[in-house]
């Protein structure tokens, strides 16, 4: 794999001028110092250390439920499931409609932004509303598990496409009026979304084999998440020829 990019410590106080780390080569890594001790938590710590190595980044020990997706109708259900889980977690209400919300955004980017045929082109991104199943070849999954008062959402695809620029321009207009543009037939909204929602976004690339992506919600009763402190990291590793 290819090098890391730089870790920057920051307040978690995502601005528009952050985009500009998102775009360096290889992409800084964004860890918020929420602690009031000024430092990083413990557990961001245990994920950027996941980030470097293979296989899930949910945490070790916690219990998951998986839920396969390949039909639109399947996100609604994996959606679902997850607030309830929340619910059964003794977490908010709010929280709740939250995590719904990722899932739902995450799992659409997997389901039908990431697939790509043998030229490259997208499978079914430009015609999302048309889609209501993918082939089998194409399905991923969905994995969620609670821990300590936070809901870990995971999605990996086969097809290794994401890129921090798209990260990067949700970020450009942070603070701002969401500008919505499908000219490309992905969602930039649902980045936009997921960023405002949650806590931490973990993004782990291997490019042309896989994207894995965690997304770590609080269950709390805050309402403005999007002024909340964030941590964004996204890690991409090259494939090496012969690799």
């Amino acid at each position: 794999v290819g090098g890391q990019g730089a870790l920057v410590l920051f307040d978690g106080v995502l601005k528009p001028e952050h985009a500009q780390w998102l775009r360096r080569e290889p992409p800084a890594l964004l860890l918020a110092t929420r602690e009031r001790d000024g430092g990083p938590s413990m557990w961001e710590v245990r994920l950027l250390g996941a980030l470097w190595k293979e296989g899930s980044l949910l945490p070790e020990q916690a219990e998951v439920s998986r839920h396969p997706l390949r039909r639109m109708v399947d996100i609604n259900t994996a959606a679902t499931a997850a607030a309830v889980a929340v619910s059964d977690a003794q977490g908010s209400r709010v929280s709740a409609g939250l995590v719904a919300d990722v899932v739902h955004e995450i799992a659409v980017n997997a389901l039908l932004d990431a697939p790509v045929d043998a030229r490259g082109e997208p499978r079914y991104a430009h015609r999302r509303t048309e889609v209501r199943e993918v082939e089998a070849e194409d399905a991923c999954e969905l994995v969620f598990a609670v821990e300590d008062g936070r809901m870990w959402l995971e999605v990996a695809d086969r097809f290794g496409g994401l890129r921090p620029g798209s990260f990067a321009r949700a970020l450009e207009g942070w603070g701002q009026r969401v500008k919505v543009d499908a000219s490309g037939g992905g969602a930039g909204l649902g980045l936009r979304r997921i960023l405002e929602h949650c806590d931490t976004v973990a993004v782990r690339v291997t490019a042309g084999r896989e994207s894995r992506v965690v997304c770590v919600v609080d269950l709390g009763d805050a309402r403005r998440r999007a002024a909340q402190p964030k941590s964004l990291m996204f890690c991409l590793h090259e494939v090496r020829a012969g690799g």
